[in-house]
């Protein structure tokens, strides 16, 4: 299932190999996309499986979407994230939220990480 806010941003949440989540965003997350971000965060993290959070195709990430990934981060300890966009890994490293959520560059590293 997706869904495309007005704000630019499409966010996509499926399975994949069976056990893991996977919720797919691309955009920009920032203060107009936000809500649309943790609305589906949440309803993923609702369901079973391990949770996967690929931000490989968003191009901004604001100091709200990481405090969604944090608050998320302590429902499911579990959460891997993908990103490889300069600036949302700068908002990773610069938040130290990195730290806590561990970052991932590629989906199959992800998936692995989140199945550990």
């Amino acid at each position: 299932m997706g869904s495309r806010g007005d704000a630019g941003l499409t966010v996509f949440t499926s399975r994949r190999d069976g056990d893991i989540v996977l919720v797919t965003a691309a955009g920009e997350i920032d203060v107009a996309s936000v809500g649309q971000f943790r609305s589906a965060l949440s309803a993923a993290s609702g369901t079973g499986g391990k949770l996967v959070v690929d931000l490989s195709r968003v191009g901004y990430l604001s100091c709200a979407g990481l405090r969604v990934i944090e608050e998320t981060s302590h429902v499911r300890p579990a959460l891997s994230i993908v990103a490889t966009g300069p600036l949302v890994l700068r908002a990773f490293a610069v938040s130290g939220i990195g730290a806590a959520v561990p970052v991932r560059r590629g989906l199959r590293e992800a998936c692995a990480a989140a199945g550990a």
